[in-house]
């Protein structure tokens, strides 16, 4: 989104209110009270680790995969696939974690440079952040189902006298 807006000397870019917007959506829409507030505190932890990892990885180039971009994408993509299982919760407290990250980053350096949120560098950081998500999500989901297949065999294997069955 190319649009942007002055708001109280801030540029805020359209991106930011769509992602807001889609966020507090599905928090309205969640059924209980407490996934809402599992969904805040997990977009708290996100937005503190995306607001860490681009503030200090240039102080720790070992820890860096491909890019620092990818790295952060990962690293917070993994934490999102992790502790959010439902895909729309997870959007929601990725996109509300990586809004409360860059407004952390324009706080700490609004005397540096003027407080610009939502920019293009930080659409294709979102962007990379949701595909590592999703992608890291179906690969932990395909751990745990190929594990309870191998447990399953196993413990029929281990079983004396019953014959296996077929799948």
């Amino acid at each position: 989104m190319r649009w942007s807006t002055d708001w109280g000397g801030i540029r805020v870019y359209g991106c930011m209110f769509l992602l807001l917007t889609v966020s507090l959506w599905v928090m309205v829409r969640t059924p209980s009270f407490l996934y809402r507030f599992h969904l805040l505190s997990i977009a708290l932890l996100l937005g503190s680790v995306y607001f860490f990892l681009r503030e200090t990885l240039h102080l720790m180039p070992a820890v860096i995969w491909f890019s620092s971009d990818w790295t952060v994408a990962a690293s917070v993509g993994f934490l999102a696939a992790a502790l959010l299982r439902w895909p729309p919760l997870q959007i929601a407290g990725l996109s509300l974690g990586l809004l409360i990250g860059d407004v952390m980053s324009a706080c700490a350096h609004r005397e540096q440079m003027a407080m610009t949120l939502g920019q293009a560098e930080f659409q294709d950081e979102w962007w990379l952040t949701a595909f590592a998500a999703r992608g890291c999500s179906l690969l932990l989901e395909g751990m745990v189902a190929g594990s309870k297949l191998v447990f399953k065999r196993v413990r029929q294997r281990v079983r004396p006298g019953r014959e296996p069955e077929n799948d």
